[in-house]
């Protein structure tokens, strides 16, 4: 799969990332004395996200190569697919629908109340430790992410696509962080526009991976016409 999928991805999540964690990128204890020192503590806050994302993408990866290894890795690359192009044209909120699975809720709690205990006893340190936990909070392009890991059919690529992906997020989370405040109206509606054509590019882009595998498969099953010398 092109690394650019994964970027992709991040891109198109940054809006709904602005949206969701914007409120507390802004709450972080950061000293606001120098910008270059806000950037390093942001780094870091961003470092931990991604290193989460990265261990669940190693997760993902290795599922995904145990259905591919049952015979099923075309009907994944096309689910994956469709599953992102379902997200790029419905407003489907999965953040509602799997925080209802039985136990997710107290998950979900735990961890915020994690990051709630990190903020009130260790303003100054706990930067990295929020990062990580925030990787965690249910979050629907996070999940069209993963759809794309487990398509990757391997844990180191998954990982990697994770990582990618959160590569993707950072230029405007930076950005919001560094500013102080959120994304002008003009500019959500911008960025909102793009967002869908982002993840159908992705969403094909895996259509065209599975079908492409399915179509060998065809073609190896098919005897070849030829000549033959005697």
């Amino acid at each position: 799969m092109p690394l650019l999928a994964p970027i992709l991805i991040g891109l198109a999540a940054s809006l709904h990332c602005v949206g969701m964690c914007g409120p507390l990128l802004l709450a972080l204890p950061l000293d606001a004395a120098a910008r270059r020192s806000v950037v390093l503590q942001m780094l870091v806050y961003h470092g931990g996200r991604i290193i989460t994302y990265t261990g669940l993408g190693m997760v993902f990866g290795l599922l995904g190569k145990g259905v591919a290894m049952a015979g099923f890795q075309q009907g994944l690359s096309v689910g994956a697919g469709v599953f992102m192009l379902g997200m790029a044209f419905a407003a489907w909120r999965f953040e509602q629908l799997v925080t209802v699975l039985p136990g997710f809720g107290r998950f979900t709690l735990g961890v915020k109340n994690g990051i709630g205990r990190l903020l009130r006893h260790h303003p100054k340190g706990a930067t990295f430790g929020v990062g990580l936990l925030n990787g965690l909070l249910p979050c629907g392009m996070v999940y069209v992410a993963l759809a794309g890991a487990i398509a990757t059919t391997g844990g180191v690529e998954g990982g990697l696509f994770m990582a990618l992906f959160g590569l993707g997020t950072l230029p405007m989370l930076l950005a919001v962080s560094v500013a102080g405040r959120s994304l002008s109206h003009f500019a959500r509606q911008k960025i909102k526009f793009a967002q869908p054509i982002l993840l159908a590019v992705v969403g094909l882009l895996l259509l065209q991976r599975g079908l492409h595998l399915d179509l060998s498969l065809f073609e190896s099953a098919v005897p070849k016409a030829g000549f033959e010398c005697h």
